[in-house]
């Protein structure tokens, strides 16, 4: 089990959360998160149908995805300007953390791959890479990754959302809300490329938000663990059931619900549920 460093209070000092406005900014963070993603989906449709583009149809769909950042840092500025911009990202400032946790970020990648290299063993078929598939696209693969959601959502998420939920909920019930409400943002993208079932995708949702949470309480409020973490998750489903073909999709997502279950119960019962650390004197929000 990770060690803590009871130096470090679990909390990004820079954030520094006025309750007094908090539930309306919130509300109205998620508001135009949801607003800003279904617009600009339905401008990448229509760019879609009229061009065939696929550099305009990448603009947007990145677009998209960073729409929880943008929000923050609307809703940051109108409500404490420039510092309070500066304060959102100042998460990424905080990234010489233990080194075991990133190491807890590895683990959702190790623990599939030991799944897929025994699956192999035994005899397990699975449909491989794709012929062309060269290193020189796994390496441009890992950048679309990045940006694709970890990079671009994790200021909003983790570092606009998360502290301001914790201010009034426990850490897992503020897992819980952002996870399910993180899920439901995904669904205007269901217009545009093939998904995996809704309930699996909220449920995967709502386990690598506690995961995130926990990472991120115990980091110092770090982004660069919170954008690792989500990072490591996507390059699983992305690569070992995808790209590199190393699992049959309905035995991956069998096996990974699973997998990825027994780490989000190790994690809260060991770290406790109220705020996902064992740290004393720990602030969550």
């Amino acid at each position: 089990m990770i060690s803590e460093n009871k130096e470090v209070i679990n909390e990004n000092p820079k954030l520094k959360i006025n309750n007094t406005n908090n539930r309306k900014n919130l509300i109205i963070f998620f508001l135009l998160s949801f607003a800003l993603m279904t617009i600009t989906v339905f401008i990448q449709i229509g760019v879609r149908i009229l061009t065939d583009n696929y550099f305009k149809d990448m603009f947007f769909a990145i677009l998209a995805i960073t729409t929880p950042t943008i929000s923050a840092i609307i809703i940051s500025g109108l409500t404490d300007g420039l510092q309070g911009i500066k304060n959102l990202f100042s998460g990424f400032k905080i990234w010489k953390v233990n080194f075991l946790w990133y190491f807890a970020g590895l683990i959702l990648i190790i623990a599939p791959l030991i799944f897929a290299l025994f699956y192999l063993l035994f005899g397990g078929i699975a449909p491989g890479p794709a012929p062309s598939y060269t290193f020189a696209i796994f390496l441009l693969d890992l950048f679309i990754a990045l940006i694709s959601g970890p990079l671009n959502e994790e200021a909003g998420w983790r570092g606009y959302a998360l502290p301001r939920l914790q201010s009034r909920f426990s850490a897992l019930t503020s897992s819980i809300i952002l996870g399910i409400l993180w899920g439901f943002w995904h669904l205007p993208l269901y217009l545009v490329e093939n998904r995996l079932p809704f309930y699996i995708f909220i449920f995967l949702n709502i386990v690598l938000s506690i995961i995130i949470t926990w990472g991120y309480n115990n980091t110092n409020g770090s982004l660069v663990i919170a954008v690792f973490f989500h990072f490591c998750f996507n390059f699983v489903g992305t690569f070992i059931t995808g790209k590199l073909g190393l699992l049959p999709t309905m035995i991956f997502y069998l096996a990974g619900g699973i997998l990825i279950g027994l780490y989000v119960i190790i994690v809260i019962v060991y770290y406790g549920p109220e705020r996902l650390s064992r740290k004393p004197n720990v602030k969550t929000g």
